[in-house]
């Protein structure tokens, strides 16, 4: 298959195919990595080995974008993912533990799609207290002693 990219096109493609990789393999061990995804980003940034934003490994042979664009697109889309995902799992979870408490049942037995009306309003709340105070207000106690 052939693709006829012009210059912009190809930035964007791999743009999103890098991104794409990370999601896939940031956040496994190097011997962990979904193979498949780094040799399809390896072939694309292969394709554009003359740009100045795609280097080469010299030792390795392997492609990789240059750290000053990987920063920004870090800075511009994979900062802010990991933050949503950090608030949204913390209320998910946070909230599947309060109902789980209230039904006296242990929260792994929590069915997100069967709970979603009773989840949602704790939910919610923890979404509402986040946003306004993040962290500030959020205690660990000890209830052994």
């Amino acid at each position: 298959m052939k693709f006829d990219l012009n210059e912009a096109e190809y930035r964007e493609l791999v743009r999103l195919a890098y991104l794409g990789e990370w999601i896939i393999n940031a956040p496994h061990d190097p011997e962990h990595q979904d193979e498949v995804a780094a040799l399809a980003l390896q072939r694309l940034l292969a394709g554009g080995k003359e740009l100045p934003e795609i280097d080469r490994d010299a030792e390795t042979s392997e492609y990789f974008i240059t750290a000053e664009t990987a920063n920004k697109l870090y800075d511009d889309h994979i900062s802010d993912y990991e933050d949503h995902v950090f608030w949204e799992e913390l209320c998910e979870r946070l909230a599947a533990r309060d109902l789980a408490t209230e039904r006296g049942v242990n929260p792994e037995t929590i069915d997100r799609e069967e709970d979603l009306s009773s989840l949602k309003p704790i939910e919610d709340r923890y979404r509402k207290e986040f946003e306004q105070y993040g962290i500030e207000r959020l205690e660990i106690t000890d209830h052994l002693g």
